[in-house]
């Protein structure tokens, strides 16, 4: 048992007390940050568009084009503060919200409405439709707005003189199903987004002209528009209003996928700290010195132990950071009603979380010992990634199994593949806030723990006889048929 501790205890260190350890650790959840905030970064770096419009029709299009946007805007910034508000609890506060957007024109009102739910001014944003701005046509044809439009003209708006980014030019056509055409002009041949609003809002416009022809009230032709199924959600398992599904009920959900993925490049992290840390050892002689004081069994069960602490180190260090992001977050946002309890709950839950743990350990010991007799064989990396492929291929799968288990966690596939000892770990875990039968989670339990217990054994064999200079990877190849000699 002492060997064990003083190889697991020299494996630890030689992770733990090194600098570049707590860098790696410390910036996980950075590029986490980082990551979550790029996209919001990106479209508020976007550049404002300049465009201008032309109504050759003259049946108004442009002027039912323009309310249109105008009115999509404030319909967006409502959408906004609804989806600030509900997770906070701050639903009976929205007409106040609403009736401080609509006091301004436009969307002047929004940091007034903003205000009116309790939060910052930039807690609530609308969507990169506020970039693209109208200005006033410096020609009234594509072939004169030519050179505006390919940058060798400039025109002037409140922010000095810019590029030309569009012109959108209406125009009657006779052989047009709905009687007139758009031409879009824009050197830009990926940046559609104002296009496609062209499109969609011209396209509502002339529906609404054509039921008004046909003699639909305008206040009918509101009222229809303004249709919008409220459809609840109720879980069949309880009645009355208890019957409502919360979103603190879909919180075990998503925090078993999340743990599924986390478990994932927690064992995929280590069991790759394990090979190339044999692979070193191997090559520096340090193998041989351990042989010399210790037993097979006990350097390996040594070396999953030190790698299996490391770990440990890993998870209690960003859950901890993530409990106190979550609480951090509430405490800038000052919402008491944040559901930062439910999280905090669902992630500690012993139901959830114990499952977690054994098969964090099982996955880990199998995956562990089959890369410690991976590097037990290999000399250099280059001669591991040869055999390493195929195992991460398979390691790979379940990632995609636990994608398809967010939205069907008692899909045929996923349940399948629940069975599947090498990926049990990760689906399951998936599956537990979806309350599996009983006897399913056993007897998936209980095959991958024997599994598991068959993998320990033959890696061992195998790292005893890679250890021992017996085996190496060209006789695994061999083995395989990989290695044979064309015959002459």
């Amino acid at each position: 048992m002492r060997a064990i501790y003083l190889i697991a205890r020299r494996e630890y260190l030689s992770y733990v007390a090194t600098w570049g350890f707590w860098l790696s650790l410390l910036s996980v959840p950075l590029f986490m940050l980082v990551g979550g905030g790029l996209p919001a970064l990106i479209e508020g770096s976007q550049p404002t568009r300049h465009y201008v419009m032309i109504d050759e029709t003259g049946d108004g299009y442009a002027e039912a084009l323009r309310d249109a946007f105008a009115q999509r805007s404030r319909d967006d910034a409502l959408e906004a503060l609804r989806a600030a508000a509900e997770p906070l609890g701050r639903e009976d506060q929205l007409p106040a919200a609403e009736a401080a957007l609509n006091a301004e024109p436009g969307l002047e009102g929004l940091p007034e409405a903003v205000e009116a739910l309790g939060l910052p001014a930039s807690s609530v944003s609308i969507d990169g439709s506020s970039r693209f701005i109208e200005v006033d046509p410096p020609a009234r044809d594509a072939e004169t707005l030519r050179p505006y439009l390919l940058g060798e003209q400039t025109i002037m708006t409140e922010e000095g003189e810019q590029p030309l980014f569009a012109a959108i030019i209406i125009r009657n056509d006779a052989n047009s199903p709905v009687g007139i055409t758009v031409d879009y002009w824009s050197a830009s041949l990926t940046d559609t987004a104002l296009r496609n609003r062209v499109q969609d809002r011209l396209s509502d416009i002339l529906r609404e002209r054509r039921l008004a022809e046909a003699g639909v009230p305008r206040d009918l032709l509101n009222e229809i528009n303004a249709i919008d199924v409220d459809a609840r959600e109720l879980n069949p398992e309880r009645t009355g209003e208890a019957a409502a599904v919360s979103t603190a009920e879909r919180i075990p959900f998503v925090v078993g996928v999340a743990m599924a993925f986390i478990l994932w490049t927690i064992i995929f992290s280590v069991v790759n700290m394990l090979l190339t840390a044999m692979i070193e050892e191997r090559g520096n002689k340090v193998l041989e010195v351990l042989l010399a004081s210790a037993r097979f069994h006990e350097i390996l069960i040594g070396k999953l132990m030190g790698v299996a602490a490391v770990s440990a180190t890993l998870l209690l260090f960003w859950g901890g950071l993530g409990m106190l992001g979550l609480v951090g977050v509430q405490t800038l946002l000052g919402a008491a009603e944040l559901p930062v309890a439910d999280i905090i709950g669902a992630v500690l839950d012993p139901g959830l979380l114990l499952p977690a743990f054994g098969y964090f350990i099982i996955g880990y010991l199998m995956y562990g010992a089959v890369f410690l007799a991976i590097g037990s064989l290999c000399d250099t990396l280059q001669e591991a990634q040869t055999l390493m492929s195929p195992i991460m291929l398979v390691m790979f799968i379940p990632l995609f199994v636990v994608m398809a288990a967010i939205e069907s966690p008692d899909s045929t596939v996923v349940q399948v593949v629940s069975w599947i000892p090498i990926w049990t770990p990760f689906v399951m875990i998936a599956r537990i806030p979806s309350d599996p039968p009983l006897w399913e989670m056993l007897a998936t339990t209980g095959l991958m723990v024997g599994f598991a217990i068959v993998v320990i054994a033959l890696a061992g064999a195998v790292f005893r006889q890679g250890a021992l200079g017996r085996a190496n990877a060209d006789s695994v190849k061999k083995m395989l048929n990989f290695g044979k000699k064309k015959s002459a």
